[in-house]
């Protein structure tokens, strides 16, 4: 019996046991936090570094503070082969209204097509709303606006301190902006803000210690009686790049800098002025300086970085004889986008052979480009060559002719000849010819000729301006016609070099030039070269002759006298 007893007694605690773990609750597994909270743990640990990072930049900045772009924004950098017209801001304040815009877009469209339009409603269209009628008909696909303009006044309602304290906002064409901004989004509009950097006379005047100082004490005015800002002084860094800064942040997608020089007339002001700040430094330098500290200071707001130069640029160096800090290569190496001013009505009498330059709009602006193409050779990673063109009539030039459709689609073929297809056409008045943009039938695809390079020069005419260079000792052309990998990149450091040099060409005979299966051409020369040891005739010297950036250039000749 008791074994019986224990058998049940067994069971019976078995069965309770088994009726236990039934009916026990589950432990709930800890699967840690959902992707969701980490990611919204990770968004809020960047919103406390930016909190942080906020309040050092206020300290730091003071006056010229301008928030970051905000975390929940999307910064995307936005690039484009940009096809542009310069706007000012007062026009960019105009209402508009998009059935004024389509119908001067149908008008555009009707001329080009040679179609009758009803053009009664005409005058009732406003520029700002041609203009974007034009970008809706034709390839115009960025605009160039006035954000600080060329009175040192800045368009539009600013939360910048120093803007608020000097009153350069006082005046607000774009009070308004956001609608304008929205709406060049929504069409896929490319923005550019054209700020003028030092030509600043109401900074100038109402802050006179940064502006460019008389020796005798008080303000230099340039000829038109204005006030420049000194392009050394690094406050006015600050302050032009903050404006900079808030452009971005309201949409902008690059930022453009005009009058990013000294004033010109150089030869008269410069014995009698001085520039607080200079230590020593060349005035392109300066202009070098401020580039690179706005594409830094512009890096986090993800926009791009552009500036004007004179047209003359691309045909002078170092600088000279201008003397206003613009020198081609400090500042295609500063920036993303070189614009030089090419517009034929500027340029003298007699330059590039031309009695009246303005009379030749295409051969002016194709000869201006092929010097900037070889000065953009020369360098590593130049800037993109984007060209203003004259979109207004010079009425001021003797000898004159009208810039309408004709001159201006001119000029835009004589770029895209060469492969700049960038470029923004110039009207001080806003005023645009619709037909200019509709250019193709002035392009000649056939203007490159077999065997030469970009700069129509064969082989044997790149290695005789060489050899010419090095006769005539003109060390610029042999900066831009040796390899890079041949030379110092710098330009003081290569001509210096050529300078110490003990060996001089006398003079020289080209023999033969060959082409090789690689595509680099042999030449033979005879040369005549003296040095502090005598001279000597060397006898089918081998020049080799590459394409480096669609231009020939010249491998230099090691030479070194040998003792007997």
């Amino acid at each position: 019996m008791k074994k019986v007893l224990l058998s049940i007694t067994l069971i019976g605690m078995m069965l309770f046991s088994a009726c236990s773990k039934v009916d026990e609750p589950e432990t709930p597994v800890d699967e840690g936090p959902t992707q969701e909270e980490l990611d919204q743990e990770a968004y809020q640990k960047k919103v406390e570094e930016r909190r942080l990072l906020e309040e050092e930049r206020k300290a730091e900045l003071g006056e010229f503070y301008v928030p970051l772009p905000s975390l929940d924004v999307d910064n995307e950098l936005v690039t484009v082969e940009a096809k542009a017209l310069y706007m000012t801001s007062n026009v960019a304040g105009f209402p508009f209204n998009l059935e004024d815009i389509e119908y001067y877009k149908n008008y555009v469209l009707a001329l080009k097509n040679g179609e009758s339009f009803d053009e009664s409603k005409l005058d009732q269209v406003n520029k700002l709303e041609k203009i974007l009628g034009i970008a809706e008909a034709t390839e115009i696909n960025a605009l160039v606006i006035d954000v600080k303009n060329d009175e040192g006044l800045v368009a539009w309602k600013s939360d910048i301190e120093i803007v608020n304290r000097v009153g350069s906002n006082w005046n607000t064409p774009m009070k308004d902006f956001e609608p304008l901004m929205n709406y060049l989004k929504e069409k896929e509009i490319y923005t550019i803000a054209r700020i003028v950097a030092f030509k600043d006379p109401y900074f100038a005047k109402n802050n006179p210690d940064h502006a460019i100082q008389l020796s005798a004490g008080g303000v230099y005015h340039d000829k038109s009686g204005f006030a420049w800002v000194n392009p050394f002084d690094e406050y006015i860094w600050k302050y032009v790049v903050s404006v900079s800064q808030e452009a971005a942040l309201r949409g902008f997608d690059e930022i453009q800098y005009d009058y990013v020089r000294f004033p010109d007339n150089a030869k008269y002001y410069n014995p009698i002025t001085y520039f607080p700040g200079r230590n020593d430094r060349d005035k392109d330098e300066a202009i070098r300086d401020f580039l690179l500290f706005a594409r830094e200071k512009l890096e986090p707001y993800n926009v791009h970085v552009s500036a004007d130069v004179f047209g003359v640029v691309t045909h002078s160096w170092d600088d000279k004889p201008e003397d206003i800090g613009q020198t081609w290569r400090m500042v295609a190496n500063s920036t993303e986008y070189i614009c030089p001013m090419i517009y034929p009505s500027h340029y003298g009498s007699g330059f590039y052979g031309f009695n009246v330059p303005d009379q030749y709009p295409y051969e002016v602006v194709r000869t201006a480009l092929l010097e900037a193409l070889e000065r953009n050779a020369a360098q590593r990673n130049p800037a993109i060559i984007r060209s203003w063109y004259q979109g207004f009539t010079a009425t001021w030039v003797k000898g004159y002719i009208p810039y309408e459709e004709d001159a201006i689609g001119k000029q835009i073929a004589a770029g895209v000849e060469l492969g700049l297809n960038e470029y923004i056409i110039w009207n001080a008045s806003n005023t645009y010819y619709p037909l200019s943009f509709f250019y193709e039938d002035k392009v000649n695809p056939n203007v490159r000729i077999e065997g030469e390079d970009i700069l129509e020069r064969t082989p044997e005419e790149a290695l005789k301006r060489f050899l010419d260079a090095q006769l005539f000792k003109r060390y610029s052309h042999q900066y831009l016609l040796t390899p890079m990998d041949d030379r110092a990149d710098d330009y003081d450091e290569f001509s210096n070099a050529l300078i110490e040099s003990e060996f001089v060409l006398k003079n020289y005979e080209i023999l033969s030039i060959t082409k090789n299966d690689d595509g680099t051409h042999t030449a033979q020369v005879n040369a005549k070269y003296s040095s502090i040891n005598g001279s000597a005739t060397l006898e089918n010297v081998s020049y080799t002759i590459v394409l480096e950036k669609d231009v020939y250039k010249i491998k230099p000749v090691e030479l070194n006298w040998i003792q007997e």
